[in-house]
């Protein structure tokens, strides 16, 4: 089993590592500028000779692609062309494109963006854009070059036809449309703070779900076998480093959005007296068509119709307008509440530690871990009277050496029954119990002797009767009781109760005497009435005698070994148990060839005679760590031990109780914050709401310096 959870983690490993390896190897093998693309195919082709040569001739022919600030013109053309060893990968892929407007007299004041990315697009395809447009794009030394739009490609287009596109030219399928004179000043373009990007980020949902694995991991490493304690638990700390590395790195700068800083006048936009003034989806700036907050709905219409500056994504929503309305303000002001990450922890917490209560045990590893804090000694004792002036705490390492009994087990009507158990010493300075001994086993034990000599005489043996009786008997297969009145009066003597086994032994007797009752036999056998009297049994009646007989002293051989453990398993009071908790035996002594109830009655009688000689007076070792202190009835002090661990028990003891404390910890810190944050999450609404009512409600009064709102 050990081995198979060691191949399964190893496996597990292997492909987790494989997997980021890949994924960080694609992402480095992409360029930056199209990385970001989420839409573009992550497999690219190669660029082949043809379409190279016609994108050299575009590049001698047209304007060059050069990197332009925002409010500059293209430069002259250059004698070089901008292509790059990178440039051989063609990426394709299908989105919308975005136009912006420069306010220039230039004659390209158009630029173009796939998401976030701004590409080149040749002039005269602007007519060919699309609402979905699939797109070919290489890498240049500045920017991405569209080389194929919607089946337009560089390669069948004629040299005529790379003159740019006339200004006035209809644009038939374009995402875009015309608004006049109305011209949108591009400001800058500037990166997203980092408040605007916390809108649009998870919610913490991915760092619970790997601290959930990891916690996982550190439980199935408490319970797995040793050869796989040390991968499980460097195993977890991977989902929990990377947790950590996702929730506190910063942005890098070129994951963040790029956010366009305009000038323009917004407008509200109907069709045919449409009446929705309310609404928000209808407003443009110039041919941009805005996307608005939906709490911003209420504040908009004061910037209408009127020149304000606007900052948008390249989709088109707003993150920005006017003097007050910010998404940056509202979660500086009003953080945000994300409790989806609080509600995983919690449930993944509790889950963890259901399981940790159920399959750990974790009594004796809280016991050891309060008593290292207080701190342990060792206390080495070779006598009771050096044990006796011990202070001794729980925790603390016992080291004992001396001579004492084996613990006696109670029957208890257990089965099946042992007579000693040296996992547990009894040492005290009292006088050792005696030896095991009974006149009832020594009665049984001849009332057995002598029917099995008469029922299975010796070759040897004298008999009493004449050896042609003798001959003629054997030959007719008969069994001859030759001492029937010794068998009356030794089963006499060992049956002095109403025991049922010896009953029917009585009954079977009598009628072998022809006797009247049971009385009478005895008392004619102590007469001499039955002396010289040979009985002769039929093979079957001396098998039924024999079993009779078995039964009859196996009953008191049982009882009498039973009452003799009870009797030692009364020792002195006072003095010391010492037990191991583990059920280690501190006596070293051989083990038994046969196990105590494979005996047969006589047979445990005469074996709990001799672990009687070994084991109540027996020297002892006992070593380890004190878990348990109590005192019973008879005073004496009962002391339950546990080995010093190893290092592999000591990482689940400590390791057990302090994934107790930090899932504790976690329940609890994620339950207050889930409560809170439903709390502010409520909350938050109303009071973004009640903070831009008081602004443009005192906008005279923060024209003159005394807002307090805003930084």
């Amino acid at each position: 089993m050990s081995a198979i959870v060691y191949v399964l983690a190893g496996v597990l490993a292997c492909a987790i590592v494989s997997v980021i390896g890949w994924r960080f190897y694609r992402r480095r093998a992409r360029p930056v500028s199209v990385k970001r693309l989420s839409f573009i195919k992550p497999f690219p082709r190669k660029l082949t000779a043809e379409e190279r040569a016609a994108i050299e001739h575009y590049f001698h022919h047209s304007q060059p692609l050069t990197r332009t600030t925002p409010l500059s013109a293209p430069e002259p053309a250059a004698a070089s062309v901008p292509l790059t060893p990178r440039s051989d990968n063609v990426y394709a892929g299908t989105h919308a494109i975005t136009r912006y407007g420069l306010a220039t007299d230039a004659p390209h004041k158009w630029r173009y963006y796939l998401d976030s990315i701004e590409i080149h697009l040749p002039a005269q395809w602007e007519q060919y854009i699309a609402e979905e447009n699939h797109v070919e794009l290489i890498r240049t030394d500045s920017m991405p070059l569209v080389i194929s739009l919607n089946g337009h490609s560089l390669l069948n287009d004629a040299p005529s036809a790379l003159t740019p596109a006339p200004a006035h030219a209809a644009v038939p399928n374009s995402s875009m449309r015309e608004q006049g004179n109305e011209q949108v000043e591009l400001l800058k373009v500037r990166k997203e703070t980092p408040q605007e990007r916390a809108i649009s980020q998870p919610s913490g949902q991915r760092e619970a779900a790997l601290c959930s694995a990891a916690l996982l991991l550190i439980l199935l490493s408490l319970l797995a076998p040793i050869m796989a304690q040390l991968w499980l638990a460097a195993l977890a700390a991977l989902p929990a480093a990377l947790a950590a590395w996702l929730r506190f790195r910063p942005t890098p700068q070129r994951n963040r959005q790029d956010v366009n800083c305009l000038r323009g006048i917004p407008r509200r936009w109907g069709l045919f007296g449409e009446s929705g003034q309310g609404s928000i989806s209808n407003i443009s700036l110039s041919s941009l068509d805005l996307k608005y907050p939906a709490h911003w709905q209420p504040y908009i219409a004061r910037d209408l119709d009127k020149k304000t500056d606007i900052d948008i994504y390249v989709n088109s929503q707003v993150v920005r307008q006017g003097r007050f309305l910010s998404l940056h303000d509202e979660v500086t002001y009003f953080p945000l509440q994300r409790w989806g990450g609080n509600l995983m922890m919690l449930c993944s917490s509790l889950l963890v530690l259901s399981l940790l209560l159920a399959y750990v045990p974790l009594s004796l590893p809280l016991k050891l871990s309060v008593t290292w804090l207080q701190g342990a000694q060792t206390v080495p004792v070779d006598s009771v009277a050096t044990l006796n002036q011990a202070m001794l705490r729980i925790g603390d390492t016992l080291s004992a050496r001396g001579t004492g009994m084996c613990y006696v087990q109670s029957d208890g009507g257990r089965t099946p029954f042992f007579p000693f158990d040296c996992s547990a010493i009894y040492w005290n300075n009292a006088v050792p119990l005696p030896m095991p001994e009974s006149d009832t086993v020594d009665r049984a034990e001849a009332l057995l002797t002598t029917v099995n000599n008469q029922l299975h005489p010796a070759l040897d043996n004298e008999n009493k009767i004449t050896p042609g009786l003798a001959s003629a008997i054997q030959k007719s297969g008969m069994i001859l009781l030759d001492d029937f009145s010794d068998i009356v009066l030794k089963t006499q003597e060992l049956c002095q109760d109403d025991a049922a086994p010896c009953q029917r032994l009585q009954a079977a007797l009598v009628n072998l005497a022809n006797g009247r009752d049971w009385p009478t036999i005895v008392k004619r056998a102590r007469a001499g009435s039955l002396r010289g009297i040979n009985v002769l049994l039929r093979p079957v009646s001396a098998d039924t005698l024999e079993a009779l007989v078995n039964a009859a002293t196996s009953y008191y051989f049982a009882s009498e070994t039973r009452n003799a453990t009870n009797a030692l398993n009364s020792p002195p009071p006072g003095g010391f148990l010492i037990r191991s908790d583990e059920d280690k035996q501190l006596v070293e002594i051989p083990p038994p060839a046969i196990n105590f109830n494979d005996y047969n009655g006589l047979a445990q009688w005469h074996e709990l005679q001799r672990l009687s000689t070994q084991l109540l007076h027996t020297p002892f070792n006992a070593e380890g760590i004190i878990t348990n202190i109590t005192v019973d009835a008879n005073g004496t002090r009962h002391i339950a031990l546990h080995n010093e661990p190893e290092r592999v028990s000591l990482w689940r003891n400590v390791g057990a109780t302090l994934l107790l404390i930090l899932l504790l910890t976690l329940a609890a810190f994620n339950a207050i914050l889930l409560v809170r944050r439903l709390h502010n999450g409520r909350r938050r609404a109303r009071d973004i709401q009640r903070y831009y009512d008081c602004c443009f409600s005192h906008e005279a009064i923060a024209a003159n310096g005394n807002r307090v709102w805003r930084d």
